[in-house]
């Protein structure tokens, strides 16, 4: 047969082979997660048939609506055990004539309805807006026409025999607390479910001063998140954290409210460590807190602190210059390394720079222009410090390990024999001091607490693959370079169970410990186990793979964490060169390539860490013998290195994209603090800022606009089909990483008008791929207050780590600033800001988990 003339005929898509199993993969894994509509199924039932888990529901739903503004819990909590679900199917429906004899009272939850009045004027009322009766029981008649405007408007009745009794019978269940003639606090009195089990008190609106006495009173079942709530809140009515201070302060003194006052203080500084940090006033408040609890010899209370202090912490950035290498560093250090302790900043100069820069006595001295400074000895830590003009710190606040080692010291000084303890095993991280008998059950010993060591692996594919199993995640792309690779708690109280990015671990207050007086002292079987690092979130788990090469080009891989250095990389690559040299007559060194073919190389300082986050496209490692001069990376290699570099997006595994997209995201999601909510809701002017909430919010407008940047940048239709149907790819498997902002920001790109109207692109986009978009879309469908996407959130599957929808999340918070009033009667209305607490809680109990795409991704792991 001759040959045939192919050229006229229009170019097609073909997929290659890999691209073909990535969409059987995509088939297999892209099931809709609408499932039952939870709500809807509340809605419809009679209320005789309402249970109190449905109840609960609704109120949930029902608290974002305008028309429950302003209203207490309990009369919600009535209304929603009483109303009835209502659909109008077509617009133009009639529901109301003008002078109808009116029955109910109206709430629209989807649509919109439009009043006719007989002068002529109209009126639109949409979701969340209501109509009809007042709370009366006299006669009452429609004025104008009520009609439909659009199809499936749905409403909520409730009768006025229902609607004049339960909000003119608030009263009766309410109670005042009067001084010197004057109302200073009401509460109200609440049923939680009907078998009357669960019932009490709860406090509605108070004056400041009676908000903070009832930090040490007794909380009734039905508030078990008092004391959570009030040391969010706080700020939003008191001027200075320490009008608090000083009253806990005051109170300790009293036998009897000692332990209560303590509870307090363990909470605030497990929740909200940046109320004091950065703050001399509250520094000093904990410090003489801390003197009293040494008075009255309560040494478990004070291992607590001292922990909570520790883990909490954030890190700090401190830069400096120095004119020169001989100049002074107007601070000193303390050794402590030799005790499992750190390095710690001793004194400060006042007025120096340093401490202009924000260095702090007692700080303790994490890294210094790249290097670990946790387990480095002293006269080494010197040495860097003195040989450079440029210092970059990181630094963290550890006041109490700082008087721990202080008092250590001095303890030798006098003579006192040096007993090691377990803050002063070598590689002890983070030198919290050792747990007295009371406490110990409460924070099990960590078992084999050896820094893990990094692995090494050469050779094929499926070694690494079988290494990277046995750990967190594989970084590495599908295919490699060829070489010779929390559980919900039902107490919603809980807000220390998010995890920091530098800390041992959460300061454990879950379950049975989070209400409002958690005893802090009892064992538990709930507590997080230390002797499981992946549950806690240790900083040292090997989760990254760095590539490291030789002068004749052979490379490993090795699997190392955060924390491994360059001289343990070293060591590595040596064995795994199988290598006769000592260890230590090599170096890692990095070489990059710029673009205009410079090659760059420097040998890096031993202690340098973050290995893998430091490294660039168009960079490598080598390993470098410091006995031989030799060229690590010639021109031919670097071309080479150059076009590695230069990456497109459809080269980039879409399941990688997606993982990258929500690891960075949930980092920015989870470091942000439960204050920088309200500080942004209130408009509050904080110390502490609220940077990263500002950050996270960035984000979503920044992957849109990438979205639509890559399709708009490709000028080949054929082309800008397939980066569209990437981009769909990539975001089934954000939702598959629960990541819906990336999710949302993903198909907000592609809806942008420039890339809508992309007719020939769009044309030649496969059936089932628009399927798929359709089916992406219709989770973020906005009737009915968003209920698709809200009802796959409030699911029993969905289960922390979660990136929710944070123009969502912004949206309902403000909703509850905006729709209830701040001050009634003149007093503080501590419901509105327990119901902002609330919601902020569920926000930050989705951070409660590590995010793990091994978990995520092991199948399609296997597939590709």
């Amino acid at each position: 047969m001759g040959d045939v003339d192919l050229t006229g005929l229009p170019e097609a898509p073909v997929d290659s082979e890999e691209e073909e199993e990535e969409d059987e993969d995509i088939d297999r894994t892209s099931d809709p997660l609408l499932g039952r509509d939870v709500v809807r199924e509340c809605l419809e039932k009679e209320p005789a048939d309402k249970t109190d888990d449905d109840i609960e529901q609704l109120l949930e739903f029902m608290h974002q609506l305008p028309a429950f503004a302003n209203m207490t819990m309990s009369v919600r909590r009535e209304l929603c055990s009483v109303m009835i679900f209502e659909v109008v199917e077509q617009a133009g429906t009639i529901i109301l004539e003008d002078g109808q004899e009116l029955d109910s009272w109206y709430v629209i939850l989807n649509g919109t309805v439009e009043i006719s009045y007989l002068d002529g004027k109209t009126e639109s009322l949409c979701m969340g807006n209501s109509f009809g009766i007042t709370p009366s029981l006299e006669k009452q008649y429609m004025n104008g026409v009520v009609r439909t405007k659009v199809d499936d408007c749905q409403f909520v009745c409730i009768a006025q025999q229902d609607y004049w009794r339960i909000l003119n019978h608030v009263e009766k269940n309410t109670h005042k607390v009067e001084e010197e003639g004057e109302i200073v606090m009401v509460k109200e009195h609440r049923e939680l479910d009907r078998s009357g089990t669960r019932k009490g008190h709860i406090v509605i609106k108070a004056t400041p001063e009676r908000l903070i006495m009832h930090l040490i009173e007794e909380h009734s079942i039905v508030d078990p998140t008092y004391i959570e709530d009030f040391l969010l809140t706080y700020r939003t009515f008191l001027s200075s954290s320490l009008e608090v201070g000083d009253k806990l302060l005051e109170w300790f003194q009293v036998d009897n409210l000692r332990d209560k006052v303590t509870r307090v203080v363990l909470l605030w500084v497990n929740n909200h460590f940046n109320d004091f940090e950065g703050d001399p006033a509250m520094t000093r408040f904990l410090e003489e807190f801390e003197k009293n609890l040494e008075n009255a010899k309560m040494k478990g209370h004070l291992r607590l602190l001292n922990i909570a202090c520790a883990a909490k912490a954030k890190w700090r950035q401190i830069t400096l210059q120095k004119p020169s290498r001989d100049s002074p560093l107007f601070f000193s250090l303390l050794e402590g390394s030799d005790k499992g302790f750190g390095i710690f900043v001793e004194t400060v100069e006042s007025g120096s720079k340093a401490a202009e820069a924000g260095l702090k006595r007692g700080d303790q001295v994490m890294e210094v222009n790249g290097q670990n400074f946790e387990n480095i000895t002293f006269a080494k830590a010197m040495e860097i410090l003195k040989n450079n003009t440029h210092l970059s710190m990181t630094v963290k606040t550890n006041i109490f390990v700082f008087k721990e080692l202080l008092s250590r010291i001095g303890q030798e000084k006098n003579g006192v024999p040096h007993i090691p303890k377990i803050a002063e095993k070598k590689n002890n991280r983070y030198s919290i001091p050792d747990i007295p008998g009371d406490v110990e059950q409460m924070f099990p010993r960590e078992k084999g607490s050896k820094k893990i060591k990094a692995n090494t692996v050469s050779g094929g594919r499926n070694r690494i693959k079988k290494i990277l199993d046995k750990t967190r995640f594989s970084i590495l792309p599908p295919k490699l370079f060829s070489d010779g690779s929390v559980s919900q708690s039902q107490d919603d109280s809980i807000v220390g169970t998010r995890q920091c990015r530098h800390s041992v671990a959460i300061m454990p207050i879950p379950g049975t410990l989070s209400s409002s007086s958690p005893d802090l002292l009892q064992p538990t079987t709930s507590m997080l186990d230390f002797s499981n690092p992946s549950a806690v979130g240790f900083y040292y788990i090997p989760d990254q793979v760095i590539r490291v090469f030789k002068a004749d080009q052979q490379s490993c891989y090795i699997i190392i964490s955060k924390d491994t250095t360059a001289k343990e990389v070293v060591k590595h690559a040596v064995q795994e060169f199988s290598l006769t040299g000592a260890p230590d007559t090599y170096s890692l060194c990095e070489v990059s390539v710029s673009p205009e073919g410079v090659i760059k190389q420097r040998r890096l300082p031993d202690q340098f860490s973050k290995l893998a986050d430091r490294i660039q496209l168009n960079g490598r490692y080598y390993l470098k013998n410091n006995m031989e001069t030799e060229t690590l990376c010639s021109d031919e290699d670097a071309q080479e290195l150059l076009r590695e570099s230069q990456i497109s997006l459809l080269q980039l595994s879409t399941i990688e994209v997606a993982t990258q997209l929500s690891m960075r995201d949930f980092e920015l999601f989870r470091n942000i603090e439960p204050t920088e909510y309200i500080d942004d809701l209130f408009k509050l002017e904080s110390k502490t800022g609220n940077a990263n909430l500002k950050q996270f919010e960035d984000v979503i407008n920044q992957e849109t606009f990438w979205v639509a940047t890559e399709i708009l940048s490709e000028s080949n239709p054929l082309k800008r089909m397939k980066i569209v149907k990437h981009f769909i790819k990539i975001a089934l498997h954000c939702r598959e990483c629960k990541n819906f902002n990336s999710m949302f920001a993903v198909i907000s790109g592609l809806n942008l008008a420039p890339v809508a109207r992309l007719r020939g692109t769009w044309e030649k986009l496969p059936s089932k791929y628009e399927k798929h978009l359709r089916d992406l879309q219709d989770l973020f469908d906005p009737s009915r207050n968003m209920a698709k996407y809200r009802n796959i959130l409030s699911s029993q599957s969905m289960q922390p780590p979660i990136i929710p929808l944070f123009p969502v999340v912004k949206k309902d918070i403000t909703f509850l600033h905006e729709g209830n009033d701040s001050k009634v009667d003149g007093l503080v209305n501590f419901e509105k800001l327990r119901m902002i607490a609330k919601e902020i809680r569920q926000v930050i109990r989705m951070t409660s988990a590590n995010m793990d795409p091994a978990v995520m991704f092991r199948q399609s792991f296997i597939v590709h």
